[in-house]
């Protein structure tokens, strides 16, 4: 949580006012912002500052203070039961348009694995499965909504928007491949698809954010990070054989190039390879801070024409169709 003066707020904070509200208040006790008359009736509540939700918020509040216990926050505040709730909401609203509903439950995903990353414990894990199970069975049975997920995803690279495309990415191309199959767990699958990248909660944010090459430590430090999600997911309690080859061999290549073993083709698990093509996309997609973003048609062309040696090619030939309608 974030200590914002009332003065500062903004669209698209999200808001825990505590418990300190009065009697004749409108105001809900946490809520997102949505329009500048919410922040006036804050600001008719008398309050100096208000508690933010950087994980619930739509806009950048990194260079505001922490907030303290003066604030009032409820003990029993949980950002991922109320985010659960709000998914919930969306997908059962039957009034938005399937592109509307997609960027919602984008949000909602986004909002979801800021929370997961900040604090990777038993129970957000468990909280965040149980989300990716209500997300993977929406895929599952709005096609409409799911193909809009593949228009909608931010460019922005971040370890949550990472894994939340990655996420996305994973669950309609296993759909597509697997087309109902009873004996692939669809939900179990999603899960291992959005937390691939889990490890990176023990790799320093400076070495993921670096901007150029990394050198020959840092580059062993950020290979770890497969071991350090297998860890993470053991210690929890969550680790099982669907998610387990997703999160240890996401970086493993078909032509043996890969880390953390090396494996090769038949050697890396069909779950690992439709997370490493899913994983490679968005890398290609979204901008860094030593490289611009390729289009969706620029990326595609050059994971055929430079890496195709690094994947299974009946995947891709799947995964492409996602993208190109004919």
């Amino acid at each position: 949580m974030k200590s914002v003066k009332v003065d500062d707020l903004q669209i698209g904070m999200y808001v825990n006012l505590g418990k300190g509200l009065s009697s004749n208040t409108i105001l809900e006790a946490q809520f997102l912002i949505q329009n500048e008359r919410q922040i006036a009736n804050i600001m008719d509540q008398g309050l100096e500052s208000v508690a933010v939700d950087p994980a619930r918020s739509n806009v950048d509040i990194s260079d505001y203070d922490d907030s303290t216990t003066e604030l009032d926050v409820p003990d029993d505040f949980d950002p991922l039961e109320n985010i659960a709730a709000g998914l919930q909401e969306t997908i059962q609203d039957e009034n938005i348009t399937p592109r509307e509903k997609a960027k919602a439950v984008y949000d909602h995903s986004i909002q979801m694995m800021k929370a997961i990353l900040q604090k990777p414990s038993s129970e957000n894990i468990l909280h965040g499965k149980e989300m990716i199970a209500t997300l993977v069975d929406h895929i599952l049975v709005d096609d409409s909504t799911a193909e809009c997920l593949t228009q909608i995803t931010s460019h922005d690279f971040y370890t949550y928007t990472h894994s939340v495309n990655v996420g996305m990415y994973g669950v309609l191309l296993a759909k597509a491949i697997y087309k109902g199959a009873p004996d692939h767990n669809m939900k179990e699958l999603g899960a291992g698809f959005f937390l691939h990248d889990l490890g990176k909660c023990e790799v320093p944010a400076d070495l993921i954010n670096k901007p150029g090459k990394l050198t020959a430590a840092e580059w062993e430090m950020m290979r770890m990070h497969p071991t350090y999600g297998e860890r993470i997911l053991a210690n929890s309690n969550h680790l099982n054989e669907t998610i387990r080859p997703i999160v240890v061999q996401h970086h493993e290549r078909e032509d043996g190039s890969g880390y953390p073993s090396g494996r090769k083709g038949p050697h890396i698990h069909e779950y690992a390879r439709i997370c490493t093509i899913a994983d490679v996309y968005d890398a290609l997609t979204s901008t860094r801070s030593y490289k611009k973003k390729l289009s969706a048609i620029e990326a595609l062309r050059v994971m055929k024409e430079e890496m195709i040696s690094h994947f299974n090619q009946e995947m891709f030939g799947h995964f492409v169709k996602l993208f190109i309608k004919h």
